[in-house]
């Protein structure tokens, strides 16, 4: 057994006689709370109100006394301003002390967790009624008791409970709630008791997550590049673990950035069964920078602070507030490109972004310049409307009465509400799309009286006339 290990136990008090216990979401808000103290945290089995967190390590960070202070801190603001935290280096001894009357923390020094048992009620040992009842009658009351009975006579006596017991009354506690940590491995995790159902209650957890991960980092001058989070979901073969890869645009430690791309990653896709416990670990790092002044070339947007700056909108807009244009190349206009969204991963090519340089002056007159091609502005939906034709089905006029003219990008009233005459130039005939029920369409270019541009087709499937646009 190491005897560098040194564990925390946070016992929460008992609530008031007919008051609910906390709920397993009050349960995640405080391991959220308490990972921002120590990296790994995981429930003690068979008390739901008691926790174990790994204090191992913490010397750079104030040692234990530190540790338990940020505890109990953490502890407060996820609302148990009152529970105690006991710190040593066995099970055993760290929930013996959260006993200790007067004091909401106690820390047993490296070495002394035997001495320190030795006065403390042999009722926390954990053992048989009927052992605990057969020590009682033969006057055996604290640990030290039983602890100064030779292991023979223990083992003749009272069997193989009989000696769990008494090494645990000497601190020889082989239990330990976590998995041998992984060295040079930088990663916090949590173990939720129940599981929780759905990923709703995971954003408690993940700021605690991030934040022990970026101190860790942080004391190495390092910075995550790429993380990597995973999902222990409880499914009828087992625990499977859901791996998911958290990648910032640029290497950041900004949490709200950090935390936004978790978030993200976890609603990806929901978890194959109630999540039993989660784990953020670093995949890749990196070093914090920043863009140097160049003489020659102007620096591009910071990522961190544009990702962080487009957070609300994001939230308000969803994935498709950052958007790129994908050309199909196809005919119809529909077709011929489309939005695709981005969302966070689009900023990462900003990164590599800078001001285009200015283009040479060409001497001579400036024909042409100032001019803009004009745009296309389709409606959502191409708009039905009445049109009367001339000689070849020209359109000769359009009428919007049954439209919303207001909402065709001209200034109200541009559109009276009758039949309104035109200038069109086409057709341009399309079609093709066998393979998708074919399409045949008259493209028109119309123009008003005051200079509106619009796009018309005929549909050859129904005859009938549609507003696909207008140009601007």
């Amino acid at each position: 057994m190491s005897t560098n290990r040194r564990i925390a136990c946070i016992r929460l008090p008992s609530p008031p006689t007919g008051a609910p216990r906390p709920g397993p979401e009050a349960q995640v808000v405080l391991a959220g709370a308490l990972l921002r103290a120590a990296p790994r945290v995981t429930p003690v089995r068979g008390h739901p109100r008691a926790l174990w967190a790994d204090a191992g390590g913490m010397e750079r960070r104030g040692g234990d006394a530190a540790v338990a202070r940020a505890l109990l801190d953490a502890a407060a603001e996820a609302g148990f301003p009152d529970a105690k935290v006991g710190i040593a280096g066995s099970c055993i001894a760290a929930a013996a002390a959260t006993r200790e009357r007067g004091t909401h923390s106690r820390v047993v020094p490296p070495g002394a967790d035997a001495r320190y048992l030795r006065r403390r009620s042999l009722a926390l040992v954990p053992m048989p009624a009927d052992l605990r009842e057969t020590l009682e009658l033969l006057g055996l009351k604290t640990c030290g008791d039983l602890a100064a009975l030779s292991p023979a006579d223990v083992e003749l006596r009272f069997g193989p409970a009989g000696v769990a017991a008494w090494r645990l009354a000497r601190a020889e506690d082989g239990r330990w709630p976590f998995p041998p940590a992984d060295p040079g491995a930088v990663a916090a995790e949590a173990e939720f008791e129940p599981p929780i159902a759905g990923a709703e209650p995971l954003r408690f957890v993940l700021p605690g997550l991030i934040a022990s991960v970026c101190a860790q980092l942080g004391r190495r001058q390092r910075i995550p590049a790429r993380l990597r989070l995973v999902l222990r979901a409880e499914t009828a073969e087992g625990v499977v673990d859901d791996a998911r890869e958290v990648r910032p645009a640029r290497p950041t430690a900004e949490e709200r950035v950090l935390a936004d791309l978790c978030r993200r990653a976890v609603e990806e896709r929901q978890p194959a069964g109630p999540v039993a416990g989660v784990r953020l670990e670093l995949a890749e790092d990196g070093v914090p920078r920043a863009d140097q002044l160049d003489a020659f070339q102007a620096p591009a947007p910071d990522p961190g602070a544009l990702h962080a700056a487009l957070l609300p909108v994001f939230a308000r807009w969803g994935e498709g507030a950052l958007s790129g244009a994908v050309r199909h190349g196809a005919h119809l206009p529909a077709e011929h490109a489309a939005w695709d969204a981005r969302g966070s991963a689009g900023i990462a090519p900003f990164t590599r972004a800078h001001p285009p340089a200015p283009e040479p002056q060409e001497e001579g007159p400036e024909l042409g310049r100032g001019v803009l091609s004009l745009c296309l502005r389709r409606l959502p939906e191409p708009r039905p409307v009445r049109v009367r034709e001339g000689a070849g089905r020209r359109p000769l006029g359009v009428d919007f009465q049954a439209a919303s003219t207001d909402a065709l990008g001209g200034e109200p009233g541009s559109f009276p509400p009758r039949l309104w005459k035109t200038i069109a130039e086409g057709p341009e005939r399309v079609s093709g799309a066998w393979w998708a029920g074919g399409t045949a369409r008259e493209y028109w270019r119309i123009e008003s009286p005051d200079g509106w541009l619009g796009l018309l087709y005929r549909d050859a499937a129904d005859g009938g006339w549609y507003l696909e646009g207008w140009y601007d």
